[in-house]
């Protein structure tokens, strides 16, 4: 039995990511605010833990799909998710639940995390503590799934970053088309 339910930093940031997005499929009129929280809070959760690429295509590929939700809300346009959301990843259990937890406060009880970044990270926990219904913690003891899941989320990660060099190269074609 694999007994990790530690992850790393762009672990936690993938997983952020991916409910962000997850919750962007609750779009109608707008985005929702824990979307945007979540967004700063990846921000700050790059930022702070100095994540450079990695932390790179995670935020832009939250922008696009941020971006995708704006357009269905304006205009009903309904554009496909940069990746497969559907893919096996398993959903955290309670354990990974509360390693997410911890390391988002502990991001933000770092000296050089700002306020407003602080405050996102804050409303991220509300909001992970909220939709992933912890009361599972307390009601059962649940064998970790960290290794599997950890595993799932650096694939998502490569699949991120093909997704974003295959849409910029469409937009680029797009653009150069109408130019000539």
């Amino acid at each position: 039995m694999n007994t990790q339910t530690r992850f790393t930093p762009t672990e936690v940031c993938t997983l952020v990511a991916h409910e962000a997005v997850s919750m962007l499929d609750t779009v109608q009129t707008e985005i929702p605010q824990c979307v945007r929280e979540c967004r700063t809070a990846l921000e700050a959760l790059t930022t702070v833990h100095d994540l450079g690429e990695d932390g790179k295509a995670l935020l832009d590929w939250l922008d696009t799909e941020i971006a995708n939700a704006e357009l269905y809300a304006t205009d009903g346009r309904n554009l496909p998710y940069l990746i497969d959301m559907t893919s096996p990843n398993p959903e955290p259990d309670a354990a990974v639940q509360m390693d997410l937890i911890w390391a988002l406060f502990e991001t933000a009880a770092r000296e050089e995390c700002g306020p407003e970044h602080r405050q996102a990270l804050l409303s991220a926990v509300r909001t992970v503590t909220e939709m992933c219904g912890m009361e599972d913690l307390l009601q059962a003891a649940l064998r970790p799934n960290a290794a599997k899941l950890a595993k799932g989320l650096s694939t998502e990660l490569d699949d991120i970053r093909f997704a974003l060099k295959v849409n910029a190269e469409l937009c680029s074609g797009a653009a150069q088309q109408e130019m000539g």
